[in-house]
């Protein structure tokens, strides 16, 4: 991109490449800087009529000439590299390598380090689950009825009940509401207190708490990493090159000259041939299901009835162990005696156990902004 009677310098500005032409020094003749905005080929349009010429050789299009003589020949003071092939950036110095920390800064010719991408990204699996349920809890209530029957446990259907039952929200605090007197008949010869069925106690309130082992340990889970990184690099350089060629900071520390362009591309066919498809950034997106529980299986609340034949809760006639998957049936032996009282012992809640379902992984890491670079081997 050289004229054998100017100098060249390129300067790359901010996020784009631009190409900056000096013609003229002292001695030479009033030079003139020229911008050039360089397109990496997506997004931004087709290079402009003064790229295309410059890409032709033709730079006469951009730069006039200048009747300095050979006081105004200056040999390039980085290298001459070939020019951008269409569709991709001017070349700058890229250093590819391990993304270990080891990354060498930027080189003094070409000083600002304008961009770090990366490649061959490392994806640890990711850990859902196992789910787990911890025991039920619960709440439990005393039973809501206590009823004597005229026939022994279990009484028939359409057998004569007497209903002796508690109050609502019982505490199982003695109480003689609902009594039964002894000797109570419901027919000739026939008993009303032969048995007492007790109903079940309720239960409110259950659940179990959902475990997620993946979130248990105190230590993050690994992320995903790279273990490539492009580092770019740019700076300036003077001096003239052939007509299609580029005078650029020189390759040296490991740095090469690439040039690059959005999107996966193939390289061309000379000069930047080498390829490296490389990212801006990567997007966890995997995603774990959350722990959830079904309902208890084989939780049950308990208590202790106890029947009295005084309204003082002193004279027990029987106690029964009531629960809350069943009603509770007795025998009452000799059939006939009077309930007066009853007392309750505070309710027991039994825990039971819950299925667990959840954990299941979903979702990718998607790598972003991927980009070709095309470097000379």
């Amino acid at each position: 991109m050289g004229k054998t009677n100017g100098v060249h310098r390129t300067f790359f500005l901010g996020s784009t490449v631009a190409a900056v032409i000096v013609t003229g020094l002292i001695g030479c003749s009033e030079g003139r800087v020229t911008y050039r905005p360089i397109d990496d080929g997506e997004g931004g349009g087709a290079p402009d009529a003064g790229a295309d010429a410059a890409d032709s050789g033709d730079e006469d299009a951009d730069v006039p000439s200048t009747n300095g003589g050979d006081d105004c020949n200056f040999e390039c003071l980085g290298e001459c590299a070939p020019f951008r092939p269409a569709g991709f950036s001017f070349p700058f110095l890229a250093w590819i390598g391990p993304n270990d920390g080891t990354a060498p800064d930027c080189p003094d010719a070409a000083p600002v380090e304008q961009f770090n991408w990366y490649a061959d990204l490392v994806i640890p699996p990711k850990q859902c689950g196992p789910c787990t349920c911890s025991l039920s809890t619960g709440a439990c209530s005393l039973p809501s009825t206590i009823t004597a029957h005229a026939a022994p446990c279990t009484p028939p259907e359409g057998t004569i009940a007497t209903p002796t039952n508690p109050p609502a929200n019982w505490d199982g605090a003695c109480i003689a509401e609902g009594a039964i007197p002894p000797g109570l008949s419901c027919g000739p010869g026939v008993p009303c207190v032969q048995s007492v069925t007790i109903g079940p106690l309720g239960v409110a309130g259950e659940t179990c708490v959902a475990i997620d082992a993946s979130n248990s340990t105190t230590a993050p889970p690994p992320k995903p990493s790279w273990s490539q990184i492009a580092r770019i690099c740019e700076g300036s350089a003077f001096g003239a090159c052939e007509p299609d060629e580029h005078c650029i900071p020189a390759q040296q520390n490991g740095f090469r000259h690439c040039v690059e362009r959005l999107g996966i591309h193939a390289c061309p066919d000379e000069d930047y041939t080498e390829p490296f498809i490389v990212y801006e950034a990567f997007e966890d997106q995997r995603t774990c299901s959350p722990c959830t529980c079904g309902a208890p299986e084989g939780s049950s609340c308990s208590a202790s009835i106890t029947l009295y034949e005084d309204a003082i809760c002193s004279a027990d006639t029987f106690k029964a162990s009531a629960s809350s998957t069943k009603p509770t049936c007795l025998d009452i032996n000799p059939p006939g005696q009077g309930i007066a009282a009853k007392t309750a012992t505070l309710p027991t809640y039994h825990s039971g156990v819950c299925a667990a379902s959840g954990g299941v992984l979903s979702g990718e890491v998607v790598l972003a902004g991927p980009r070709t670079l095309c470097c000379r081997p």
